[in-house]
């Protein structure tokens, strides 16, 4: 991250860590070795939040921007955006 962190999130199965900043990105880290898995985009504020499903195969993400966006963990894609 290249700004200060805001939460730190366990997939529910203990391989990653979900970690939310004010760079207004959400990175996936690898909890065995520390590697970046990837880096999940899209909001235009800093992300306050992250949360990963029970089964751990979606991330979800608030932010300043008003929106809560959903990815998935598998491979980063957004799934959906919440706003209103």
């Amino acid at each position: 991250h290249t700004s200060y962190l805001r939460a730190v999130a366990f997939c529910p199965d203990g391989g990653a860590i979900a970690s939310s900043s004010n760079d207004k990105t959400v990175r996936i880290w690898s909890a065995s070795d520390g590697s970046l898995l990837r880096t999940l985009e899209g909001h235009t504020s800093e992300v306050h939040s992250v949360a990963y499903s029970p089964d751990g195969s979606v991330v979800a993400t608030g932010s300043d921007d008003k929106k809560v966006r959903i990815f998935s963990a598998s491979d980063g894609g957004l799934l959906s955006t919440l706003e209103g």
